[in-house]
């Protein structure tokens, strides 16, 4: 067996693992004084756990129960415990349900990060969640169930997480009046990066904040090596909106070139984009963003 998710944990079988939670972790939380406030599952397959673990274990000051299930075909997963993290290690995917209800803390929210895996398992996940954060490689099968598991709990996508601050900047763009104006005529949208899913899923949110008058025509420019987004250009032509990945890789480089506005340009930070830090941002969301699904159901026609 490959290193395990929760190395520094103890074995237990399923039914003590209630028990071992309550025995590692009373005197921990004692001692930093602080009481759980929601539980965090994360579920996926195994290749895509070990990451996932390291930035749970970043959380483990906030007061979280954190549950780590990777599939497999074990009759009996391997189960480790530590702290108020527990592992499922192998777990068949038709008990994923089963565990999560057993094991998450029923008077808390729950938080469902989930990694990928048959469409068909996130079903009954909705039911349990508080919050459903998607984040498959491939997200465009599921991304289709968006609009039926909203209507079961309040969903997301890790990568609508890690464009919160491109989105910010170019809605910013849109409190100048004369880029309201402009922005009449615009007809273009080029993005660049390396992630075509998070280059649709921008290119799908503006086409939905712009309205269905204005046909946004999408350039998508893929190529490896580079950050998930690298660069948004919006205009006709002649003026424009840029918002470029600064040489540093940590900051975005903005600017308006239009016509009767003085150029200008600034340099704003990204935020921090590790797991830890998007998962967190997360876990303080309990509404239902309307934005995310209206940007999800415009991104199907960007190609």
């Amino acid at each position: 067996m490959s290193e395990s998710l929760l190395p520094a944990g103890i074995a237990v079988s399923f039914s003590d693992i209630e028990s071992a939670l309550a025995g590692s972790s009373e005197d921990a939380r004692r001692a930093a004084g602080t009481a759980l406030t929601a539980t965090v599952v994360v579920a996926g397959p195994r290749e895509r756990l070990s990451e996932a673990a390291q930035a749970i274990e970043s959380l483990k000051d906030i007061g979280v129960r954190a549950v780590l299930i990777s599939y497999g075909d074990n009759p009996a997963a391997v189960v480790r415990v530590a702290g108020h993290t527990v592992a499922l290690e192998g777990l068949r995917p038709c008990y994923l349900n089963n565990a999560v209800a057993a094991l998450r803390l029923s008077s808390l929210p729950t938080l469902v990060w989930w990694r990928g895996g048959q469409t068909e398992d996130i079903q009954g996940l909705a039911m349990l969640a508080d919050r459903l954060v998607l984040d498959a490689e491939d997200p465009l099968e599921v991304w289709k169930s968006v609009e039926n598991l909203a209507q079961r709990t309040s969903v997301s996508d890790l990568r609508w997480t890690r464009l919160t601050r491109w989105r910010a900047l170019m809605a910013h763009f849109f409190d100048i009046p004369e880029v309201c104006v402009a922005a009449c005529d615009f007809r273009a949208l080029r993005v660049e990066g390396s992630d075509r899913h998070a280059m649709r899923l921008f290119a799908g949110w503006l086409r939905s904040i712009l309205g269905t008058d204005q046909d946004i025509v999408a350039d998508l420019h893929e190529r490896s090596g580079l950050a998930p987004i690298e660069a948004v250009v919006l205009g006709d032509g002649s003026q424009q909106l840029v918002l470029r990945l600064a040489a540093n890789r940590t900051c975005v480089r903005t600017a308006a070139e239009i016509t009767n506005l003085p150029s200008a340009s600034r340099t704003v930070s990204l935020g921090n984009q590790q797991l830890s830090a998007l998962l967190g941002e997360e876990l303080r969301i309990r509404a239902r963003d309307l934005a995310f699904e209206r940007a999800i159901a415009a991104s199907r026609n960007v190609s």
